[in-house]
């Protein structure tokens, strides 16, 4: 099995595809995530980048990174000129999970703060509410939990700003668990709208 398989199974990649069909970057996208941030490869992905072209591939470098990993030296050579990728087919891993980023804690994963992440996250915080206001708490702990989502939206939406420039940023860690539930409602929404 390839490392990139093996890594997509462990972070859930199926789980945050089913959530990432429900959005689209919006037309104002200038593809800072692929322009200014740490765009990182397993060595199978290079492989597959270098057999499409070979010469965009040559921006891809492993210098100080450990045996196996490797970055893009940014902005993303195989984007195309309208600023959308030019491999979303073949795109590598930490490409196909944004806005969505893997950490350390191995039962969750970071939500960047991005116009899609934005959206998401008021989802994220629409599931939990409603999820909340079903249980048999009291009004006032719902009201409570309704108010602190609210700042949560909040606190991500002042966060997005400008988020592209920003040295450090503010991700909300989403639990595996509540990232398959986060799918399914998103589903069940659907096809209730449709």
């Amino acid at each position: 099995m390839e490392i990139s398989a093996a890594v997509k199974k462990e972070i859930r990649y199926s789980v945050v595809q089913n959530i990432l069909k429900h959005y689209q970057c919006p037309e104002t996208c200038e593809a800072h995530c692929c322009c200014n941030g740490q765009i990182h490869f397993f060595e199978d992905e290079v492989k597959v980048l270098t057999g499409i072209d070979s010469e965009k591939a040559k921006r891809i470098t492993n210098e100080g990174l450990c045996a196996g990993l490797y970055q893009m030296v940014t902005p993303c050579s195989f984007l195309k000129e309208n600023g959308r990728c030019g491999v979303y087919e073949n795109r590598p891993t930490v490409c196909g999970m944004y806005p969505f980023k893997v950490n350390t804690s191995g039962n969750s994963v970071g939500l960047q703060p991005c116009p899609i992440g934005f959206m998401i996250i008021r989802d994220f915080a629409e599931l939990i509410v409603e999820s909340f206001s079903r249980s048999g708490a009291s009004d006032e702990e719902k009201a409570m939990i309704k108010e602190e989502w609210q700042k949560n939206v909040d606190s991500y939406e002042t966060e997005l700003t400008e988020f592209h420039s920003r040295t450090s940023l503010n991700e909300m860690q989403i639990p595996f668990d509540e990232l398959e539930m986060l799918s399914i409602f998103l589903s069940s929404k659907k096809a209730k709208n449709s």
